[in-house]
């Protein structure tokens, strides 16, 4: 088991925040406040300042900031039965800073896991430069050299339909105390699933919609 980090995870930086935001994809859609990722980018040199502040007051604090927590669901027609709301994938649109908040929080984070070799070997999804892919490798290397020692080879795959709409908070927060994230950082991250808000945009102009409905599982 990793060791417990004491104090709060590192400030950020300028040179991070512009990182974030050159990485950032130029689109023009929008959440609930009308910014894209398009006008963040061509007004980074005049935010920037304030949002590094914010940053380091969420991270200071453990409090993620409360009007990145409401999304747009937008739903976008797959196939079959239009009047069947399981034919729909529903896109979730949130405020484009929680981008630039989200990967300050995913860094240091995944630095803990790192640092304290937490993260499993065969952990190959959500990773820069291992994917997929390398699963695939590995798995067949395997059966490969089974079937040439002669040796039986049989298989079971478990197909976990929307796994994350189906996450329950409480219990990502078990693991972050299991795996040592504490004090402010697990305040933060508490506080990043806490206290969400979504609501269905049905019609192309925002005629039709539903009322805020409190998030209480899935990822963000």
């Amino acid at each position: 088991m990793g060791k417990l980090l004491k104090g709060v995870w590192p400030n950020t930086s300028t040179k991070e925040i512009n990182n974030i935001t050159d990485t950032l994809k130029s689109k023009n859609a929008s959440g609930y406040d009308e910014i894209s990722t398009k006008i963040i980018k061509i007004s980074k040199p005049f935010i920037i300042s304030p949002l590094i502040n914010i940053c380091n007051k969420m991270l200071a604090q453990g409090n993620y900031p409360e009007r990145l927590k409401f999304s747009l669901i937008k739903p976008i027609y797959k196939s079959g039965d239009k009047s069947s709301p399981s034919n729909y994938r529903p896109i979730s649109l949130l405020p484009a800073f929680s981008n630039i908040f989200e990967k300050v929080v995913y860094k240091r984070l995944f630095d803990h896991l790192n640092n304290n070799e937490i993260m499993d070997e065969h952990q190959f999804g959500f990773q820069s430069e291992v994917s997929t892919d390398n699963a695939s490798r590995i798995l067949l290397n395997e059966i490969l050299e089974a079937m040439n020692s002669k040796q039986m080879v049989g298989g079971i795959f478990c197909d976990l339909h929307k796994a994350s709409d189906c996450i329950k908070h409480v219990v990502l927060l078990e693991k972050l105390k299991f795996y040592r994230v504490s004090g402010k950082n697990y305040n933060l991250v508490k506080s990043y699933l806490n206290g969400r808000y979504q609501k269905v945009i049905l019609s192309h102009n925002n005629s039709v919609e539903s009322t805020w409905e409190k998030v209480k599982q899935g990822v963000p």
